[in-house]
C-alpha cells in the first residue's frame, strides 16, 4: 500500500506528479442572496457587509491578481461565516471551494485587520462633557439618572480549544467565550472586556 502511494506521488518514472492546479468560480453570494439569507449566513446584511468591505479592501487587497487571489469581498464574507457559524475551517473551505489553509490564512488576516480598527469604533468618554451628554441621553430614554453605560454578556460559540478545554464549556454545555460590552444611550460601544 504504502508503494502505490509512492507511485501515486513520484510517477512511474520518479518524477514528482503535479497535480494540475484547479481555479474555481468563486462568485460573490452578494448579488444572489436577499438580505434575510445574507443574515441567515454571515449576520450582516447586505449594507453591513458593504461596509466592512470598504473600512478594510486597502489593507485585504492584493496589489495584482497573480494566482487567482481572493478578492477582498471573499476574504471578508469567508471571515463573517466563520464567525457566524463557529463551524470548521474544513467546513467553510468546502461552502466555498478553498483549501483549510487558505480559510485559515484569510480568517487571520481579516481578523488583525478588523482588530486593528478598534480604536476607530469603541470608545470610552474620557472628559465630564461626555459623560454628562451619555447621563443626559439615558434620562431622556428610560428616566435613568446618572447612567453612563448599559453592560450586558453573552456567550460566543467556539470550537473546543486543545489546551485547557474544560475551562470553556459553560454552564449550559456548550464551549464557549463569555464576552461583555458595555455601550451609551445611542448604542455605540464603550469597551468590551473578553
Amino acid at each position: 500500500m504504502a508503494m502505490n502511494l509512492l507511485f501515486d506521488i513520484l510517477g512511474e518514472e520518479g518524477n514528482r506528479v503535479r497535480r494540475p492546479r484547479v481555479h474555481y468560480d468563486r462568485s460573490s453570494p452578494l448579488a444572489d442572496l436577499n438580505d434575510d439569507q445574507l443574515r441567515a449566513r454571515y449576520r450582516f446584511g447586505r449594507a453591513g457587509i458593504e461596509f466592512i468591505i470598504g473600512i478594510v479592501r486597502d489593507r485585504l487587497e492584493y496589489p495584482t491578481k497573480r494566482s487567482n487571489a481572493l478578492s477582498v469581498e471573499m476574504q471578508v464574507l469567508i471571515a463573517l461565516r466563520f464567525y457566524a457559524t463557529g463551524t470548521f475551517q474544513q467546513v467553510v473551505g468546502d461552502t466555498i471551494m478553498a483549501d483549510k489553509s487558505t480559510v485559515s490564512r484569510v480568517i487571520r488576516k481579516v481578523s488583525e485587520v478588523l482588530s486593528s480598527l478598534i480604536p476607530q469604533f469603541i470608545k470610552w468618554p474620557v472628559n465630564r462633557q461626555d459623560k454628562l451628554k451619555i447621563q443626559q441621553g439615558f434620562y431622556q430614554h428610560g428616566g435613568f439618572p446618572g447612567v453612563v453605560g448599559s453592560i450586558d454578556g453573552t456567550h460566543i460559540r467556539i470550537q473546543a480549544p486543545t489546551k485547557d478545554e474544560p475551562n470553556f464549556v459553560n454552564r449550559k454545555g456548550y464551549h464557549s467565550i463569555n464576552v461583555q460590552a458595555v455601550c451609551d444611550h445611542e448604542e455605540n460601544i464603550g469597551q468590551s472586556i473578553i
